[in-house]
């Protein structure tokens, strides 16, 4: 999501709670997921053998959203292939339903702001909306863990996804 990070991170530093510990700007698959030390060779290989089976494809973010009056976020314009990934994962591992089953659909997105003063969630989101739309390519699909020192997080394996067969 570096086209995103570029877009939102002066933003996600100062209003998103996780962005201090630099989760960088992201569509989340799946959280939470299994605590570091669970995270063995053996998911690491069921993990690259599921995302393998997916093609890289293209993102579009051209849209300033609202989760209530808590979260500014930026909407990718087909969540399809977002929301694909996440099924696959929470087939492959059900105790691990995303956001511990709190919404009845998951809506992927890139956060700008979340949890603090509504006006200036408000401002961040008219000043990201100048850098809309924002194109990339999601081309792989990383696992990020709780690092030392806690609660920082770090990379733990990124996943490639298939590259797209040239049409004939």
């Amino acid at each position: 999501m570096a086209p995103a990070e570029r877009a939102v991170d002066r933003y996600r530093r100062r209003l998103d709670p996780s962005s201090p510990f630099r989760s960088p700007a992201h569509v989340t698959v799946l959280f939470p997921f299994m605590a570091p030390a669970q995270i063995t060779d053996a998911v690491i290989e069921q993990l690259r053998d599921l995302f393998g089976g997916y093609e890289r494809f293209d993102f579009t973010l051209s849209e300033v959203r609202w989760f209530d009056d808590r979260v500014v976020y930026l909407a990718p314009d087909d969540a399809a292939p977002f929301r694909e990934l996440t099924a696959a994962v929470t087939a492959a591992f059900p105790e691990y339903p995303p956001y511990e089953g709190a919404f009845d659909e998951v809506i992927p997105h890139v956060c700008v702001g979340r949890d603090t003063r509504k006006v200036l969630m408000q401002i961040a989101g008219r000043l990201v909306k100048r850098h809309l739309p924002i194109a990339g390519t999601v081309d792989e699909v990383w696992l990020m863990t709780i690092g030392a020192p806690e609660p920082y997080y770090v990379l733990k394996q990124a996943f490639p996804l298939r590259l797209v067969a040239p049409q004939t």
